[in-house]
């Protein structure tokens, strides 16, 4: 299925596919938010914190978007002249009778708090649904990642229970709390 690539925007925040030039600016958000997201990420090899670790990450971005298979948005802040300040992103997309994604979102620590990831995951949803023709999305929350729990609850994301080592990350098999919105959710929350 081909699914237009496209910008999406809610004032201050926008979001659009991601791109190989956004390499450099993404690297340096890497490093500036390590510590910061360190937490919540599988453990990474040195390497994808470089230059081309970044390009890496961005070409992959652009095979799967070309595939079907993910969805890869940077966010922007509007008012800072587009400056890149997160990541949001529609993965493991299935077709067929699912037509499901999973969710992933992340937000440079220093823009945090002022409703840029609850923007930016409402916008993937309107992609989602509107654009790319999806069912359902579920993003799967560290319990403890009060951040990331309380954007899913301010989205209206319906937890739907808890699934036992679920993910390694940073070295630990962690449970992770299952959310999900399906298309008939969206249609209410917008109707």
């Amino acid at each position: 299925m081909s699914v237009t690539r496209l910008r999406l925007e809610q004032p201050p925040t926008a979001i659009r596919p991601t791109d190989p030039k956004d390499a450099s600016a993404q690297l340096r958000l890497r490093l500036a938010n390590r510590a910061h997201t360190g937490p919540w990420d599988p453990i990474r090899d040195e390497s994808f914190y470089t230059e081309a670790g970044q390009r890496l990450e961005l070409d992959l971005d652009q095979r799967s978007w070309a595939a079907g298979n993910a969805y890869a948005f940077a966010v922007l802040e509007v008012d800072a002249g587009d400056r890149l300040i997160g990541r949001v992103a529609l993965s493991n997309v299935v077709r067929g009778p699912w037509q499901n994604a999973t969710l992933g979102y992340w937000i440079d620590e220093g823009s945090g708090g002022r409703g840029h990831a609850t923007r930016a995951v409402l916008l993937a949803l309107q992609f989602a649904f509107e654009h790319a023709g999806l069912h359902r999305v579920q993003p799967a929350i560290i319990p403890r990642n009060v951040r990331s729990v309380r954007v899913a609850e301010k989205v209206g994301f319906r937890l739907e229970g808890r699934a036992l080592h679920y993910l390694k990350i940073n070295g630990v098999w962690e449970d992770h709390d299952v959310y999900a919105l399906t298309l008939e959710d969206w249609e209410r929350m917008r109707g």
